[in-house]
């Protein structure tokens, strides 16, 4: 019920705003506006209430079916007379760039919805991610010139910096050309050359174009631990991969930056540990899942009896690594699943080359696509070698869109946690001027996504939906709060203002050209071919309703049918 009440309110603020530009320009111009309706059908009515209204010479419906809306105008039907009298009112009267403006109104107010949404997005957020490096990626262009998580950055290529944003517009602006990169390291300032490289997309869609990178992550490397084998001190000590380590030697820890630097500083020397982790709890006949604290010790042994692979600190080994690179799942029937690897399972190296990140993984794996992939795991404490050959995985996402990536059919936990901030300065500034970078960036992406489905890139049956989807959409949205939803919404309105766009007759793309082709031919297009393009495009736009509406069911059908158990 909920998810019904949200969509109503998606698409009443979407048809709405669309409508009411089309009304605005034609009151604007003296049309005469007929009726202005959101939905379709008759109005909606409850015993002696009515939906429908008439102040004056247009009728405002709300009408049953919520697939759209509509704006009628005294002649915009080309088969309708008009009386003398009524004609200098009428939509096919007006000047071409009038007709033109009228009909532009609805996608242009569509895709301008976008910005006092994305304004309010941003002026609320009065925070600031600062730009301190939290992790850097191994492996890459950063780790390789010697920049170090808790440095503070300064200038990146031409950007001064302020915020972590400033570090990402500073990384792209120089389109992958060589930059320098100025930190503050405790109170003194390094520079570094950097040449970034390509971002890694695993989909290989770049819905954002081509982007570059750096290595730097203003997230921070999280708490979770992996133990190396049970026989290891941590596991000895009662430890389990899994575990979120709070506190070593009594000193509080958030991320692995803080356990490496105290498990360096206390070399060889006993290791007390407080971890948390979730466990099953019996209360009667209930069995239930709980956090339980674990107070331990760890007594390390010299670093060089640390099996291969192992992290270690210069003196000792404690059996303790992050849970990095330790595979959670193994999804059935899949690469990883065929050559027997199990859940607890750690990746050490491909292609020879140790590696310490899932993205190291993933590039390694986009590096040889076709296979087959040498690559060594831990398992049990067992070092292991298998090759496998990367497979197209299918992920479906939360609204059951599937994504398709190169892998090896496993799920790993992300160890992250979130970065430092700063208040937010000229708040007010930067979110005007971000309220219409983002609305460029929904309506790139959303451009880039007609050429993917166009391109064959990404499937038709799996990119288009219908009311179904919507109506899921805007319930799981609503449910991760009202920023959440109203960035959907933002992104939805730019899309239905440019798919109006399209030039198919019936849409208000089809309409403009009708009017750029009666510009250029000086005379308008006979009614006859008017009428026979309006009837083709209904044709379209009916059988991609039913193509969306199939999409649905396809997508839903094990939701619905479990409706009725």
């Amino acid at each position: 019920m909920a998810s019904i009440l949200w969509f109503i309110v998606l698409i009443g603020i979407l048809i709405f705003v669309h409508e009411g530009g089309h009304f605005l320009f034609a009151k604007l111009f003296n049309v005469r506006v007929i009726t202005f309706c959101l939905g379709f059908g008759s109005p909606i009515r409850f015993g002696k209430l009515k939906l429908s209204w008439k102040p004056g010479e247009t009728e405002y419906r709300i009408a049953w079916f919520p697939a759209g809306g509509f704006v009628r105008m005294l002649g915009d039907d080309p088969t309708e007379e008009v009386p003398e009298e009524d004609k200098a009112r009428a939509f096919s009267t007006q000047a071409a760039w009038k007709r033109f403006l009228i009909i532009l109104g609805g996608p242009l107010f569509s895709v301008l919805l976008a910005i006092p949404i994305y304004f309010i997005t941003r002026v609320v957020d009065d925070r600031a991610p600062a730009p301190v490096v939290g992790k850097v990626v191994p492996g890459s262009p950063a780790e390789k010139a010697g920049l170090m998580v808790k440095d503070v950055l300064v200038q990146v290529g031409d950007t001064q910096v302020e915020t972590w944003e400033d570090v990402k517009a500073g990384t792209q602006a120089l389109g992958g050309a060589e930059m320098e990169v100025a930190v503050d390291r405790d109170g003194e300032r390094l520079s570094f050359t950097l040449k970034p490289r390509e971002e890694l997309d695993e989909t290989g869609l770049q819905l954002l174009g081509q982007r570059w990178d750096l290595g730097l992550r203003h997230l921070r490397q999280g708490n979770i631990i992996g133990v190396v084998t049970n026989d290891s001190p941590a596991g000895v000590a009662g430890l389990h991969t899994w575990d979120r380590i709070l506190e070593v030697c009594g000193i509080p820890v958030e991320g692995w930056w803080d356990v490496l630097r105290i498990l360096e500083v206390n070399g060889d020397h006993l290791v007390p540990v407080t971890v948390v982790r979730v466990s099953e709890l019996k209360i009667g006949a209930v069995t239930i899942k709980g956090p339980v604290l674990v107070d331990t010790f760890i007594r390390p042994v010299p670093a060089d009896r640390a099996p291969q692979g192992a992290w270690r600190t210069g003196k000792a080994y404690t059996g303790l690594e992050p849970v990095d690179l330790y595979v959670h799942k193994v999804s059935k029937g899949k690469p990883a699943d065929k050559l027997g690897v199990k859940p607890g399972d750690k990746i050490l190296s491909v292609f020879g080359r140790p590696i310490q990140s899932w993205e190291q993984f993933s590039r390694a794996v986009l590096e040889k696509p076709e296979g087959p992939i040498p690559m060594q795991i831990r398992s049990r404490g067992e070092i292991r070698q298998i090759d496998f050959v990367p497979e197209a995985i299918r992920q479906p996402n939360e609204f059951k869109q599937s994504i398709r990536k190169l892998g090896l059919g496993v799920e790993y936990t992300p160890n992250l946690l979130a970065g430092e901030y700063v208040p937010r300065k000229n708040r007010l500034m930067y979110a005007f001027e971000m309220s219409f970078a983002d609305t460029g960036v929904a309506m790139y992406m959303n451009a880039i996504g007609f050429v993917r489905i166009f391109q064959g890139r990404v499937k038709a049956t799996e990119a288009i939906g219908g009311p179904i989807m919507i109506l899921d959409i805007a319930g799981k949205s609503a449910e991760k709060g009202w920023l959440y939803f109203v960035k959907i919404m933002a992104l939805l309105s730019v899309l239905l203002g440019m798919l109006n766009l399209l030039p198919i007759p019936i849409l208000d793309g089809g309409h403009i050209a009708f009017i750029a082709i009666e510009s250029v031919m000086r005379r308008p297009i006979p009614i006859k071919a008017r009428l026979i393009a309006s009837y083709v495009g209904l044709i379209l736009l009916a059988g991609l309703m039913v193509f969306a509406f199939g999409n649905d069911i396809h997508r839903y059908w094990s939701d619905i049918t479990s409706i009725f158990k």
